[in-house]
């Protein structure tokens, strides 16, 4: 081989513009320093299919598993090792086998160091299934520099602090991603909020549910609290049913509480393992928004116990608690969960198309007590109901009424930021649930990446770290940082920015 390193290019493909992920900033954190890597992420960033390399990782969930694996066929053909991951292969690694020499299966730091090490001795022996768990007290930090981070929103700058669920729900898979609940080391979740680009106006955790061990969490935000600096979570709802944790929150800069509500129906969340009481969910709402925290749920339609009066039902809650952000989605049936398995043993799946399994209103299995169709046209009719322009404009005017509500700002900022956030949610689903425009949106969404013509004129993917670093305006670490020297985290050196790629 001509060139010294070896290059490896980690690739994900997710199925909309969505908030970033971590997953390969970590792996790349880890990768050898013999080994050049990079970054792809198909919806942001062209990629270069005719250039060397001689090592790829894709990730991919369910709805664009099918792409992943026509992917890495066409790297194989090339003589490529292709390494795939993520939820999907994780429950079904003989089927991702069938597409790719190797299968990791839930979180990747210490099979993707193991495979690159294979890979510097003998690419042959990269085969089979790989599972592992790291230690978090021992890794690097997430690789951020590669992510181009210019291309995702500001008010997204993503940063990790825990791993895992602690809950079993039916529907869900997280569980299954990893070996039980573990926290980073509070110092670990600091570095990477120092190291935020100065460009980034909110970080947002992507944790499953930060909150899962209340004293870690409650360390934490007593930390954040010294030089606050605004962020969202997700939570399960009980932390909110604590003024103290709220305000706790509040003090560090939570500007953002997701829930995973799901259902107002109590005998869907006993029956999904939900372990929630939608009798506390207003309490919880008034008391979040009241503290000047945007209070955001998440709901799920098609559980065995839903009935068509469910829709008008939400939206009377959600018209009367004036709850500030909301998500609306049929049961996605991934496979690998409870519910994949008894629909299937049932003969309810409706399909198998892993590019249908996208939520929303795209029904792939048959509800006990509603039909597919009811099940799709009462989750549009909810979400455009929810964001019209009348209901939008009422929920603006709630906001500008709390006193709490982005306080911190001059009122013709505030003004602005209230505007935004709920207009840009007007257009957002509009184009997301109405079916000629969603048709339309799902052509055009992977034309975005071309918006950037200096991928044209740049043809390769990795790009240099001086370039990298020109583009972000990222902060250095500091100087102090215990995890500065650590493979994947800077150059060599204590406190150096990361230096030109070989």
């Amino acid at each position: 081989m001509n060139r010294k390193r070896l290059r490896a290019k980690l690739i994900t493909i997710p199925w909309e513009l969505e908030v970033p992920t971590l997953s390969l900033a970590s792996l790349a954190a880890v990768t050898p320093p013999q080994i050049e890597v990079c970054i792809v992420d198909l919806l942001r960033e062209r990629l270069v299919l005719d250039e060397p390399v001689d090592l790829v990782g894709i990730s991919a969930s369910t709805p664009r598993i099918n792409a992943a694996y026509a992917l890495a066929r066409r790297y194989r053909e090339r003589g490529v090792t292709v390494v795939i991951g993520g939820h999907h292969v994780t429950a079904l690694p003989d089927e991702g086998l069938e597409h790719a020499d190797a299968v990791v299966c839930g979180e990747g730091e210490a099979t993707w160091r193991q495979i690159c090490e294979q890979m510097l001795v003998d690419p042959q022996k990269v085969r089979g299934v790989y599972r592992g768990e790291p230690d978090l007290d021992g890794l690097p930090l997430p690789r951020t520099d590669l992510m181009k981070l210019r291309r995702y929103q500001a008010y997204y700058y993503p940063v990790i602090a825990t791993r895992g669920c602690s809950e079993s729900c039916s529907f869900c898979f997280a569980k299954r991603m990893t070996r039980g609940y573990r926290a980073h080391p509070i110092r670990y979740v600091l570095e990477q909020i120092r190291r935020r680009p100065r460009w980034v106006k909110a970080m947002y955790f992507v944790d499953d549910n930060l909150a899962a061990d209340l004293d870690y969490t409650r360390a934490l935000f007593s930390e954040l609290s010294k030089d606050p600096f605004p962020f969202g979570m997700q939570v399960r709802h009980e932390f909110s049913q604590d003024p103290d944790n709220i305000e706790l929150a509040r003090r560090a800069g939570c500007i953002l509480i997701s829930s995973g509500y799901e259902s107002l129906n109590q005998r869907s969340l006993d029956g999904t393992g939900k372990r929630a009481t939608a009798s506390y969910y207003r309490e919880i709402v008034e008391r979040i928004q009241s503290a000047g925290i945007i209070a955001s749920g998440n709901w799920m339609f098609g559980f065995d116990w839903d009935e068509p009066e469910l829709f008008e039902a939400t939206w009377e809650f959600l018209r009367d608690s004036a709850m500030m952000h909301s998500s609306f989605t049929v049961e996605i049936p991934f496979p690998g969960t409870p519910g994949h398995r008894r629909y299937r043993r049932e003969g309810r799946l409706l399909t198998e198309d892993y590019d249908r399994y996208t939520g929303r209103d795209s029904v792939v299995h048959r509800p006990a007590r509603m039909t597919p169709e009811q099940l799709a046209d009462g989750v549009r009719w909810l979400t455009l109901q929810y964001h019209s322009m009348r209901h939008r404009t009422r929920l603006a005017r709630a906001a500008w009424r709390n006193p709490r509500m982005f306080a911190e700002l001059p009122p013709h900022k505030r003004a602005l930021y209230i505007g935004v956030l709920n207009y840009f949610q007007v257009w957002q689903w509009r184009y997301r649930m109405t079916p000629s425009i969603a048709s339309l949106y799902g052509r055009l969404a992977p034309l975005y990446k071309y918006r950037y013509a200096g991928d044209l004129l740049r043809g390769t993917n990795f790009w240099s770290q001086r370039e990298q670093l020109a583009d972000e305006r990222a902060v250095a670490l500091s100087t102090s940082s215990p995890f500065a020297e650590r493979a994947g985290a800077m150059g060599p050196g204590r406190g150096k920015r990361l230096q030109p790629s070989a």
